[in-house]
């Protein structure tokens, strides 16, 4: 009989991803990650899969990623630690073992196999350059003097004034690596030309880091020889993943030109430029959806894949977002028209082409974690890999979607997973709101849903206006008026989910990280719908916010609210701060200690106004080890502890029928839900 699902089974799942397809369409290789427990750590390894599903182990790391096929067929490229070192190996396929590439790196981001299968690029952390850096670490004491913003990294943490540049090694020779690129800015994303000559690559070089340029990128070509630099684009929007065109004449790469707004306010576009410049050419632009994958779930953060041209150049294929689904498109390269290669309600999360049109993707579903398939060029689709049958012991609970409509007609979006017991009278539910606010809800797998629901805790989540997926006038429909429109919106969605089943309108709860967060504080101090609340990651205070934020001034611009103008006070004034004080429903604070997103400050704020409020039923759980991403990329216990607080909660507040909630007492939140294990010591 299956058994519900629980925290910790968060330890059992295998995350598969990046698949790469070698050139002929042969075998895929891929990336396998599993939870150390005992280390508390995210393990990884290489596994090739064939065509007709046989799938072995293909290198034997514990952190090996980013494995990239020679165009030849010839050899894998991938990056290991071992012994401590980051490093760049290549293995030859023929036979043999693989073999270092250099030196060591603090990081490799990026591997690019030159087109004659003779050199690879590399993007890797440079040697610290004091003519051109504007922070320098001392790191004996860790005091930092910095000139520049942005100073800090949700990802990368408090910056050190190394920088990630270009970087270029014979395949096969000593291994000794050139550094091509030189300046006080990153290097992604590089693609060669087709004549070897050049790479182009994503940075922001000679982009000021003022106001109006926090998120805005460049497309760029340097010449491997000489080092010489040509921008292509005019910092106009933020343009990311160039890939040069089999003939090598043109260029395509995803962005929009709207400015300085990377927070998804606009669809990305699939853009094509000429590998001289010129004017850019938009082939997305009148499907009216985002390029990229803009559905998020709880298991992983991924980076888009770059645009891949079809090997006769007549098509390009990238994925493209769908009212919460993520599919593969092929746009014609004379903007004549797209086609779905790839689709269904599904998110699509990574996928490479062969030279003979066929795909490899990895994806996603509401019940399937994640999976490897491949799409022949006739349409058909197999499945490779069976990353998770121990699922099949497990009560995984399938969604149903409903579409409420907002007050003036607009329709919305939502999904409903209901536990078993919701055929028994007055079922709890709780309502979840994802964050952004320009993310998106969707068909792909979320743990914490299932957690709750195999608590007998219903569960209602959907996308609003201001979410990505339906168009940017849907997702731009917010601009100033957080606390407005949205809030309207998710509470037609919890309506919807009221009228699919019988739910006790007394036992509502609500939830929400980072954008979601604050929609949660928002709620509970205007509305007395809620029984209990857990606002996660949030931001609760957009004065503090602005400056201490990694985004930089996103928040003014989102919420058309410059400082400079006021001074702050249409910022002050439409915080969830401001209504705090009449919050008396229980409130979970979840926050990370390292989270450059929202700080810290915004949950601390949050909790120490309403306990010296004499309101007892709020409660602080804090994170040390990760940021913002805690929920999809924090280390296995933490995330673990964050799943059982959430249902601890809710159980102890909603009171689902037939369970038993821990008693009231510090600890109490991280202990094991029943039938489930305790974690081992670390």
């Amino acid at each position: 009989m299956p058994t519900p699902l629980v925290p910790s089974d968060l330890l059992r799942i295998a995350l598969v991803s990046d698949p790469q397809i070698s050139p002929d369409g042969s075998a895929v290789y891929y990336r396998r990650s599993w939870f150390d427990a005992q280390a508390d750590e995210i393990r990884g390894a290489i596994r090739r899969v064939e065509r007709d599903g046989a799938d072995r182990a293909f290198t034997s790391g514990t952190n090996d990623r980013l494995p990239r096929v020679a165009p030849d067929g010839s050899a894998l490229a991938f990056v290991a630690d071992r012994d401590g070192k980051t490093r760049l190996f290549v293995l030859r396929l023929d036979g043999g073992e693989a073999a270092p590439l250099g030196e060591s790196y603090a990081k490799i981001a990026a591997i690019a196999w030159s087109p004659d299968s003779k050199r690879i690029a590399f993007v890797a952390t440079a040697p610290f350059d004091a003519a051109s850096a504007r922070v320098f670490h001392d790191e004996k004491t860790g005091a930092r003097h910095i000139r520049m913003l942005p100073f800090k990294s949700d990802a990368d943490g408090l910056l050190d004034g190394t920088r990630k540049h270009l970087f270029v090694a014979d395949a096969f020779g000593d291994g000794a690596a050139r550094q091509v690129t030189h300046g006080d800015y990153d290097v992604s994303a590089p693609s060669w030309s087709p004549d070897g000559t050049k790479i182009a690559f994503s940075g922001r070089v000679d982009i000021p880091d003022t106001e109006s340029a926090t998120a805005l990128s460049d497309i760029h070509v340097v010449e491997v020889a000489s080092g010489a630099l040509t921008t292509l684009t005019r910092s106009d929007g933020p343009m990311i993943g160039p890939v040069y065109s089999h003939d090598g004449k043109e260029i395509a790469f995803i962005g929009h030109r709207h400015g300085d707004d990377g927070g998804g306010r606009f669809d990305s576009e699939l853009l094509v430029i000429g590998a001289e410049g010129g004017a850019i050419r938009s082939l997305s632009a009148g499907l009216g959806r985002t390029v990229g994958d803009a559905v998020g779930g709880d298991l992983r953060t991924s980076s888009p894949p770059s645009p891949a041209w079809g090997a006769d150049d007549r098509e390009i294929f990238v994925q493209v977002c769908d009212e919460g689904n993520t599919s593969v498109r092929a746009f014609a390269r004379d903007g004549g028209g797209t086609r779905v290669v790839a689709g269904g309600d599904r998110e699509i999360f990574g996928f490479s082409v062969a030279n003979d049109g066929a795909l490899a993707l990895a994806y996603s579903t509401p019940v399937v974690p994640n999976e490897i398939a491949i799409v022949e060029r006739y349409g058909g689709e197999r499945k490779l890999t069976d990353a998770n049958p121990w699922l099949s012991e497990k009560t995984v609970i399938a969604p149903k979607r409903y579409r409420p409509r907002a007050h003036d007609g607009t329709m919305l979006d939502a999904w409903l997973i209901a536990p078993a017991s919701a055929n028994e009278p007055k079922t709890p539910l709780v309502l979840e709101v994802h964050g952004g606010p320009h993310g998106a809800y969707g068909n792909t797998f979320f743990l914490e849903f299932q957690v709750l629901a195999a608590q007998g805790v219903a569960v209602a989540y959907g996308n609003p206006r201001g979410s990505q997926s339906y168009g940017a006038a849907y997702s731009n429909a917010i601009l100033g008026d957080w606390g407005g429109i949205d809030v309207a919106d998710v509470l037609r969605i919890l309506d919807g989910a009221l009228a699919q089943g019988v739910f006790d309108a007394a036992r509502i709860g609500v939830a929400g990280g980072s954008y979601g967060g604050f929609m949660a504080t928002w709620l509970l101090g205007h509305s007395d719908r809620f029984a209990a609340g857990v606002s996660m990651r949030a931001v609760n205070d957009f004065v503090s916010e602005i400056g201490a934020s990694d985004l930089g001034w996103f928040l003014e611009k989102e919420l058309q609210a410059p400082y400079v103008q006021d001074a702050g006070s249409k910022l002050f004034h439409g915080s969830p701060m401001r209504a705090a004080n009449n919050i008396t429903a229980p409130l979970l604070v979840e926050h990370s200690e390292r989270d450059f997103r929202c700080p810290i400050d915004q949950g601390e704020q949050l909790f120490s106004l309403l306990r010296r409020l004499g309101r007892t039923d709020t409660e602080f759980v804090r994170f040390a080890q990760t940021g913002h991403e805690l929920s999809r990329s924090g280390n296995p216990r933490s995330r673990i502890l964050r799943l059982r607080a959430i249902a601890h909660w809710f159980i102890r507040h909603l009171k689902p029928a037939g369970i038993e909630p821990e008693r009231n007492e510090a600890g109490a939140l991280f202990r094991p839900l029943r039938g489930e294990p305790e974690l081992p010591a670390s």
